[in-house]
């Protein structure tokens, strides 16, 4: 894994600023609200890696979030803004705008959604085949809300309903990877070692701008929709040669599927799925660069006793031209599965009045022999008070695998909020 970029505060300030102009002229505001919270997140390792110790903290934060929410006859803008001070880097206080958006629906039947936005589709549960958005992997992994596991883009939304179905169109002019885990707080898996001599993004092009669109409609009782995107893998998974070495890049790829979702037997039922198509080796026979593949998952969520939910799901990736890349994979390296699995449990209990919450999430993939467990205890003692302590666990038996590459990253935290 490779690490995350800088936050680009030019962009997000120039989407902030282009928001608020709208907004002066959207006219006058019937609601204006702030909220906000202030957190503090602690965390250690607790098993010994290859160059850090037991004991060695993955999170020392301190953190401040305002959120600004406020609207018109026509127009509603929100936006929350992080202020972080994070001590195990040595960073100076930054801020990050999470989401500074205008959403314009004076239309009957059309809305626009400008600025930086947290984008989610799909029916998964912490599984992804058509949400093809950025995701935050290391505050995933260190005890971070689960908010934060979605990134932020720049993006113009276009909502058109009501018709014969429901159509969002997504336009992303800059393109935002996954923030994938980086030392000092989690150790990572390096294949290529010294050799690697960087990562590569897109240009900032506009031709380089991304596509993505959801039609959606209720069908009797069941919630259909179909998706595309046009655009690129959000992690490195191209590995380019250059002089002394190599270089990561990320691969064009389209996706095109769908999904069902409907009430069943007490319970929620999904379907989904989609094919990956990679238009940086359509052919299949290079094994530097991600081939297409088709991806498939079940999902069923239901209430098996008084507060207390279990969710299940299946998750499959069916690589295409499987024996063209094996093929070429070079000798005395590891020959990735035709088709992977990966189940995942996921159980929460609720008590004390719902103001404890228990829960747990397994991840286990069978194919690539390793697993992920997160647990926590979460209470609430105030109305504006709440801790919550928690673990990360990871196991595998191939470091090249995704959680058996994070075998050494087993930690827990401690997280503290105050919400106004």
């Amino acid at each position: 894994m490779t690490g995350k970029r800088d936050f680009e505060m030019p962009r997000a300030l120039g989407a902030l600023v282009l928001v608020l102009a709208l907004v002066a002229g959207a006219g006058t505001a019937r609601a204006q609200e702030i909220h906000g919270f202030v957190e503090g997140l602690g965390g250690a390792r607790t098993v010994d890696g290859r160059t850090v110790q037991a004991g060695d903290y993955t999170a020392e934060e301190t953190r401040l979030q305002l959120r600004l929410s406020d609207y018109g006859d026509d127009a509603e803008y929100f936006s929350r803004v992080d202020f972080l001070f994070d001590q195990l880097t040595g960073d100076q206080a930054r801020m990050e705008i999470r989401e500074a958006w205008m959403l314009y629906n004076g239309w009957s039947k059309v809305d626009f959604k400008l600025g930086r936005q947290i984008l989610t589709w799909g029916t998964g549960d912490l599984l992804f085949i058509n949400d093809v958005f950025a995701k935050d992997w290391e505050s995933f992994f260190i005890g971070r809300e689960d908010q934060y596991l979605k990134a932020p883009h720049d993006a113009l939304r276009m909502g058109i309903y009501p018709g014969p179905f429901n159509v969002d169109l997504v336009l992303l002019p800059g393109f935002e990877p996954d923030r994938l885990p980086t030392s000092p707080r989690l150790e990572t898996y390096n294949p290529f070692g010294g050799r690697l001599q960087g990562v590569v993004e897109p240009e900032s092009r506009l031709d380089n701008g991304e596509v993505a669109l959801r039609l959606s409609k209720m069908l009797g009782s069941w919630d259909v929709a179909l998706y595309g995107h046009w655009g690129y893998f959000r992690q490195p998974l191209g590995v380019a040669p250059v002089t002394g070495g190599v270089t990561l890049f990320y691969p064009r790829f389209d996706t095109y599927g769908a999904s069902l979702r409907r009430g069943l037997l007490g319970g929620i039922a999904n379907l989904e799925g989609g094919w990956l198509y990679s238009r940086d080796d359509k052919d299949g026979d290079n094994p530097w660069v991600e081939n297409s593949s088709v991806r498939w998952m079940w999902g069923y969520d239901r209430q098996v006793a008084t507060d207390t939910q279990v969710g299940l799901q299946g998750y499959y990736e069916y690589m295409l031209d499987h024996d063209l890349y094996a093929r070429g994979v070079a000798p005395g390296m590891p020959v990735r599965d035709e088709l992977r699995q990966l189940y995942t449990l996921r159980l929460t209990r609720y008590v004390q009045y719902q103001t404890l919450i228990l829960s747990g999430f397994v991840f286990w993939s069978p194919t690539d022999e390793d697993y992920y467990l997160r647990a926590s205890v979460e209470k609430k003692l105030t109305d504006a008070l709440g801790v919550a302590v928690g673990g990360n666990f990871f196991g595998g038996t191939q470091d090249q695998t995704l959680f058996g590459s994070m075998e050494n990253n087993d930690n827990v935290y401690l997280r503290a909020r105050y919400s106004f």
